[in-house]
């Protein structure tokens, strides 16, 4: 966007809920009971000693428990192979905003831009980083041969008309004209030619030669206004869904991506609006065409901004956050994660709501937001903290389907997922497929249905995704051969 508008998105989680004692018998015989959080005993008498989740320690795991149904428990006994899950590998198409708001000062008095840089440089050679894989294209893209500057709307073709004149009597923004038919209807629609004001040019003003007036309430001494030399071209942005689905680093793994990575960043220079919808539209593009090359990864979009659409269509929330709902509803399923880079004066006006859409119809429940007015933590800091967290996300909600021991074929009707926290197990049943995640008691399914096809990875429902993210240290996942699924 213009070096005028910003707005700010903040993080959320969800909280452990609906978790299931089972026991490892008949699918048809036991089903899950919910347990909460806190560990608290169910009201029934469970005959197979079911354990249930309690990352507090407070819960009762005996057979007089949390776990309804009979038979045996899922055990070393039980399952012919028992393995600690392999988290799938990991992908993800940045696509970042080099508008001209991001040459903006922060509150370390770095602009907007290098920190955000210095953020993703030193997140690409971070040992954790070693075998992510990262591509890369920014918005806006310019139209090829569109000068720098201009005098004239002749000088911009296709990218014209040349910004020279703007709407004085409308007082909401700037509102570039060619005549004061083109105005808004406000007060005397003049449309005058810009100039700015000598002893602050982020002022513009009407008439060359005139003194600057402050705004209201205030005596700033802003000088006199100064005929500008040269201006912009007003459409030089390129609006194409295509231009940004061709990457401008592809996806590749680290660290030996980095190097290409760090060139591609380093020679980008701010300028232009902000094409949030073709932008975003065109990074689940490529971010779906590589995932469907790469079944045996999960790949996502990161949507890296500091403002609100401000060019090319859709421009308005609501239709780019369906873009996103579009991509995490597809198959293969492309979520969108969102960092935002902004103040508080934007949170104050809504942004945050309205970037938050765009999260929560991704699938990633919400914004992170990167405060460029902290003074105790910087930008720097908190942007790489949140790629760290959706770095993070790798661990804990997709995985690779181990090899039967015996080398035979794989029955999937034979195949279960636990958490694991020290003495206590908590098996998660299966549901036919992400339609079918209970939004409390979770779950796990195949990325493809067995009598479908052959299934490639094990995906755990948004609730218990949220759940394994939240589990504590040491707490681990497995995936267990050989006993009987257990289905909700």
């Amino acid at each position: 966007m213009p070096r005028t508008i910003g707005v700010a998105v903040g993080i959320g989680c969800l909280f452990l809920a609906g978790w299931n004692c089972v026991a490892c018998g008949s699918s048809s015989d036991s089903h899950p009971a919910p347990l909460s959080s806190a560990g608290a005993p169910g009201s029934g008498v469970g005959t197979g000693g079911g354990i249930g989740l309690d990352l507090g320690g407070n819960g009762n795991g005996n057979g007089n428990g949390t776990g309804g149904g009979t038979g045996t428990d899922l055990s070393d006994a039980c399952a012919a192979k028992i393995s600690t899950a392999q988290a799938i590998p990991l992908d993800m198409y940045i696509m970042l905003d080099v508008s001209g708001s991001m040459l903006d000062m922060t509150a370390t008095q770095v602009t907007k831009w290098d920190a955000v840089k210095t953020a993703i440089e030193s997140f690409l050679k971070d040992s954790q980083s070693a075998g992510l894989g990262v591509g890369l294209q920014y918005f806006p893209l310019q139209k090829p041969n569109t000068p720098d500057s201009c005098t004239s709307n002749a000088q911009c073709g296709d990218s014209g008309p040349c910004l020279l004149k703007f709407c004085f009597d409308y007082q909401d923004g700037v509102v570039p004209c060619q005549a004061d038919t083109d105005c808004p209807n406000v007060g005397l629609r003049r449309c005058l030619p810009i100039a700015f004001c000598s002893k602050d040019d982020t002022y513009i003003c009407p008439n060359a030669g005139d003194a600057c007036q402050p705004p209201a309430g205030t005596n700033d001494d802003l000088g006199t206004c100064q005929p500008i030399a040269d201006s912009v071209c007003l459409n030089s942005t390129i609006c194409e869904v295509a231009n940004y689905a061709s990457p401008a680093s592809a996806i590749a793994a680290l660290p030996g991506a980095a190097a290409g990575l760090v060139a591609s960043i380093e020679a980008q220079s701010p300028t232009g609006n902000t094409p949030t919808g073709p932008a975003l539209s065109g990074a689940i593009q490529q971010a779906s065409t590589w995932a469907k090359a790469h079944p045996d990864h999960r790949v996502v979009t990161v949507l890296a901004t500091d403002g609100l659409p401000t060019n090319c269509t859709p421009d308005m929330i609501p239709d780019v956050a369906a873009l996103a709902k579009a991509g995490v509803s597809a198959n293969p399923s492309i979520s969108t994660f969102v960092i935002g880079v902004f103040n508080q004066a934007d949170v104050t006006n809504g942004a945050q709501d309205n970037v938050d859409q765009i999260a929560q119809q991704g699938g990633t429940n919400k914004a992170f937001i990167v405060d460029t007015q902290d003074k105790q933590k910087d930008v720097t800091t908190q942007f790489q903290d949140a790629l760290d967290a959706i770095r993070g996300a790798r661990l804990a909600c997709q995985y690779q389907i181990p090899e039967p021991t015996s080398g035979g074929t794989l029955d999937y009707g034979q195949v279960n997922v636990a958490l694991t926290n020290g003495s206590q197990k908590s098996v998660i049943y299966y549901v036919k497929n992400q339609a079918s995640c209970d939004p409390s008691t979770g779950g796990w399914y195949y990325d493809v249905e067995p009598a479908a096809g052959t299934p490639t990875k094990i995906i755990a429902c948004p609730t218990t995704c949220s759940a394994f993210q939240a589990a504590p240290t040491g707490a681990s996942v497995g995936i267990a051969l050989g006993c009987e699924t257990i289905i909700k």
